[in-house]
């Protein structure tokens, strides 16, 4: 896909959900590799099921012409005990990327069993968020985070997550300064910022300078309202498809695409979408094809 204006990308979460096991069946590696050609893709994000040896990891990326461009860790950044046992185990994962030459690690605070709760309905007040103590803790091992990762030539993106304490558009806005103070940008995973309540086409529009890796993902609003009025959590509201196929959705995709081109945007953009119905992989191509498409006629009009 080097005839894009942008770097195209997928990841495993498309068709292994590590967040609802026993969703679908589990697509193993290296099969889930042969899934991701199929739809259409050559570079895809790292998962742990891709195994710990990067030898054999890399002989299938290879053999496939397949480039790994990024990896999701979550670490607890809130309490600095918790993440100081994280460390060691964040520093392997940085090692066997290094030797992956897969130089993003995306990372995001924990998802918290109270958020997940209230994911998509969290008060715009701000009585469920963090104080800005909170926000400032968050970003202050991020950036810890993110001295380790440069020690492997590995640069860090913060992912605004449903279900963590950065969610909400004003929470998010509550971070970003710790954050570029800390010298750390986004990966801005739209669909996620539009579950939590927010305009991701404006938002990026206006950060863009502050984004350096992009989750590109969809989502149905109508299914965030019935998961507000049920009291549905992050994880029922995935069982309820609230990620939609790209360009169907609520979040803007059209919009989004244009800014990436417009701006220069040189980083990976990673389509996903974390439950589907039907099957994964034409899900994983339509998705595919609307970006694909939707750039071609702005290239050719």
């Amino acid at each position: 896909m080097s005839h894009l204006p942008l770097n195209i990308a997928t990841c495993p979460v498309t068709w292994n959900n590590n967040d609802l096991p026993g969703w679908r069946e589990l697509v193993p590696f290296p099969d889930v590799l042969d899934r991701m050609i199929e739809a259409g893709y050559t570079a895809t994000e790292y998962d742990e099921k891709f195994g710990l040896e990067p030898d054999q990891v890399l002989a299938e990326t290879r053999s496939r012409g397949i480039t790994l461009c990024g990896s999701y860790q979550w670490l607890d950044l809130l309490h600095d005990d918790v993440f100081a046992t994280q460390i060691d185990g964040f520093r392997d994962r940085l090692a066997l990327l290094q030797a992956l030459d897969c130089r993003n690690v995306i990372i995001a605070d924990a998802l918290r069993p109270e958020r997940v709760a209230m994911a998509g309905n969290v008060p715009r007040d701000g009585s469920a968020s963090l104080a800005d103590e909170g926000y400032r803790n968050i970003a202050g091992n991020a950036s810890r985070a993110a001295a380790i990762a440069a020690e492997y030539d590995i640069a860090a993106h913060y992912h605004n997550h449903v279900g963590t304490w950065i969610e909400t558009p004003n929470e998010v806005d509550a971070l970003l300064p710790h954050l570029r103070d800390a010298g750390i940008d986004l990966c801005f995973d739209t669909g996620h910022y539009a579950y939590g309540g927010g305009d991701a086409a404006a938002f990026l529009a206006e950060h863009l300078v502050d984004t350096g890796y992009l989750h590109l993902k969809d989502v149905d609003t109508a299914t965030v309202r019935e998961a507000r009025q049920n009291g549905w959590s992050f994880l029922d509201a995935l069982r309820q498809i609230v990620f939609a196929p790209i360009g169907s959705g609520d979040a803007n995709i059209p919009t989004i695409l244009d800014t990436l081109v417009d701006g220069n945007f040189s980083g990976w953009v990673v389509i996903e979408q974390d439950t589907c119905a039907g099957d994964q992989t034409i899900n994983a191509r339509k998705n595919l094809d609307f970006v694909i498409q939707y750039l071609a006629k702005r290239m050719h009009p």
